[in-house]
């Protein structure tokens, strides 16, 4: 198995002192995440999915910050599309959800918000998403993440024609 980076950030992380939305700690999640990143099929994919845990019908989960920070490092990394598009999928949960009913009430009523600031480590992969990858939805998630508006409209006003050109064509 390849050493990844993304890995080597969860091993930093202790995990089993994060609520999980399984209802267990977090300590399993590391484990799931590295099976998502190895997986070569739809079933695996399916199988190693992180909703559930990261959150339940967009509702987060404290889970979801560290997990935010592995997500940000593996798109950096060498993935299957289909890997590299579920991952982006569930970048845009944590960023565009909110806090579950039980985090608001141990105290972490925005957990979004700290799924922000951990996604812009991610910030240029993101821009090289919209240019030349899975151009919407990185754009959705970018929409949430960059703090310089006038950056983002910026690429928006370079990048939207070519997305909507492209999506034509299909």
């Amino acid at each position: 198995m390849t050493t990844r980076p993304s890995l080597i950030q969860a091993e930093r992380v202790d995990w089993a002192s994060l609520r999980c939305g399984c209802g267990e700690t977090g300590a399993h999640v590391p484990e799931t995440f590295a099976r998502l990143l190895e997986a070569g099929s739809p079933a695996e994919i399916a199988e190693a999915t992180l909703e559930g845990h990261i959150n339940i019908q967009s509702l987060l989960f404290e889970v979801a910050v560290p997990v935010t920070s592995l997500i940000a490092a593996a798109l950096q990394e060498d993935l299957a599309e289909p890997v590299r598009l579920r991952l982006l999928n569930d970048l845009l949960t944590c960023v565009a959800g909110e806090s579950h009913w039980t985090e608001v009430e141990e105290g972490a009523p925005e957990i979004e918000v700290d799924c922000q600031i951990a996604a812009r480590e991610a910030i240029w992969t993101l821009y090289q998403e919209y240019a030349t990858g899975h151009a919407m939805l990185a754009r959705y998630i970018l929409e949430e993440v960059d703090p310089d508006e006038e950056r983002f409209s910026h690429f928006d006003a370079k990048l939207i024609s070519r997305v909507q050109k492209a999506t034509k064509r299909h």
